[in-house]
């Protein structure tokens, strides 16, 4: 089955495969957007890995389904910001922080790290 994958830097579908014993299939699309990303698995252009914002939705109306065997992987998220004594930056990494803290969940321990 074809996979969709973010850009050619983008290895964690593979890490999945290689978790169950395959390789990367011969087709793969390359959808350098999170939304378009998102459509193209709904649509039906291959499969791939969706965050959880976008997975919920889909499990619940059966628009999409998870793998056997799938299970969650950890990305780690970094904010990079310059030392700049900034207020409007101050502000902005505040936001950015308060958003993350409601709209992530934290790494799970139990989790192996990926490589």
């Amino acid at each position: 089955m074809p996979v969709v994958v973010f850009n050619e830097k983008d290895h964690l579908q593979d890490e999945v495969l290689v978790a169950h014993g395959s390789a990367r299939p011969p087709v793969v699309h390359r959808v350098p957007s999170t939304a378009d990303f998102h459509e193209a698995v709904l649509a039906g252009l291959g499969w791939g890995m969706l965050l959880d914002a976008q997975l919920q939705p889909g499990l619940a109306s059966g628009e999409v389904v998870r793998l056997p065997g799938g299970r969650p992987v950890d990305v780690p998220l970094f904010w990079q910001r310059w030392r700049l004594d900034s207020p409007a930056l101050t502000t902005l990494t505040d936001a950015v922080r308060s958003a993350a803290a409601l709209g992530l969940r934290p790494p799970r321990p139990w989790l192996p790290p990926r490589p």
